[in-house]
């Protein structure tokens, strides 16, 4: 008989290389494989209609797995639990779970877009009090929220242990929660990670972070280490919203930015005294010729010069279906003149700044050619320096 602690090592080095088939294949070995392998084949359970390869919902078909066999539900981990917009009823089975780490729940409709919104407060009763008991059965970390609208903000506040929030697609309100629905909260949860996508800012960030005296935040945000935010182009309040969140965190050291550079300059809103950050990754949507490429942060990198610990930055510019961005050289060259000052970055290791030109009918050759010709012949410093790594490319994407 294999030694049960060879069979955990065998089984764990499958399920860290996502060979779900070796797993259930071991499962059938023995019956002591079974147990074993359960635990992993069952960590991870993705309950999603759009994907189902059969007619039956793919609830009903965990929930029939969890009649057969109640043990089963102990195992799972992480649950992504989504459905379509305006479903009328299904089972029940959030109950059933009491170990769940990290919660992903949303709505899709079935062309799996990402524009619409299921309204808090029109979900079916069911799964309002199923979702209102799970949260509070669970110890979840890791929660991921889309597509979403009305959603009372203070159910942040009921997840105690949250370390990483990732939220796309939302509007949220100041409406209580049912007090029948949700004990007291606890402290507001100290996060490490916050993600927002495709949402308003503006009464976003108010309602997370207040700033009216008196009022007591949903988040604690002053541990946070990474921020990554989008937003869109008529959210006119975006930046201010970094600056808000990005300014209560004492340790920020990855700061993820995505938007449009005529709305303002990412570097105004970064607090100068922060010198924590180590990784910064811009993606400017340029549309007109007098966008700035680097969303107005090079004076931010001027600034810090000397006093950080900046190791990676990342530009990811995209450049609008058929616009046109600068080409003139001396912008550009400003990083290279800025980050290849002796001591200037001293931890830093990587560079990359890579062009996206996206084209549907007009001819983007010659204004890809001087792109490529301007990161060829005006970056020496990046290109001499032995201690940084440095990429920059310019590539053409087809609509």
């Amino acid at each position: 008989m294999v030694p049960i602690d060879i069979i955990e090592n065998i089984v764990e080095l499958l399920f860290s290389d996502d060979d779900i088939d070796s797993l259930k294949a071991c499962s059938r070995v023995c019956h002591a494989f079974l147990p074993v392998c359960r635990k992993y084949i069952f960590s991870a359970i993705q309950l999603d209609p759009t994907m189902r390869q059969s007619k039956t919902h793919p609830v009903r078909l965990f929930k029939r797995i969890m009649d057969r066999n109640p043990l089963i539900a102990s195992n799972v981990r992480t649950l992504s639990y989504i459905n379509y917009f305006n479903f009328k009823h299904g089972p029940s089975i959030l109950q059933h779970l009491h170990g769940v780490k990290s919660f992903t729940f949303g709505f899709l409709d079935d062309q799996r877009l990402l524009f619409n919104r299921q309204e808090w407060g029109k979900m079916p009763f069911f799964l309002r009090s199923s979702v209102s008991s799970f949260i509070q059965a669970n110890t979840i970390v890791h929660l991921s929220i889309f597509n979403i609208s009305q959603l009372p903000v203070t159910i942040f506040g009921y997840f105690p242990h949250l370390k990483e929030l990732r939220i796309q697609n939302l509007t949220v309100s100041d409406d209580p929660l049912p007090s029948n629905d949700f004990r007291k909260p606890m402290t507001p949860p100290k996060l490490m990670s916050l993600s927002i996508r495709k949402c308003i800012l503006g009464p976003m960030a108010e309602l997370l972070n207040p700033i009216t005296p008196g009022s007591l935040p949903i988040l604690d945000l002053t541990g946070l280490e990474k921020l990554d935010i989008s937003f869109e182009e008529d959210d006119l309040n975006g930046l201010e919203v970094i600056k808000s969140l990005s300014s209560v965190s004492d340790n920020l050291q990855v700061m993820n930015i995505q938007g449009f550079p005529h709305l303002g300059s990412v570097g105004n809103m970064v607090p100068a005294s922060l010198k924590t950050l180590k990784t910064v990754r811009l993606f400017p949507m340029l549309e007109t010729v007098v966008d700035d490429p680097y969303f107005g942060f090079t004076p931010y990198l001027e600034q810090i010069s000397g006093k950080n610990v900046l190791e990676t930055l990342i530009f990811g510019v995209d450049v609008d279906t058929d616009r046109r961005c600068t080409t003139d050289a001396s912008r550009w060259a400003e990083l290279d003149r800025i980050v290849s000052q002796p001591e200037a970055f001293p931890f830093l290791r990587r560079v990359e700044l890579k062009i996206a030109l996206y084209v549907l009918s007009s001819d983007s050759t010659s204004l890809e050619a001087r792109l490529k010709a301007i990161g060829r012949d005006y970056f020496p410093g990046l290109r001499n320096t032995k201690n940084v790594e440095f990429d920059f490319q310019v590539a053409v994407e087809d609509l």
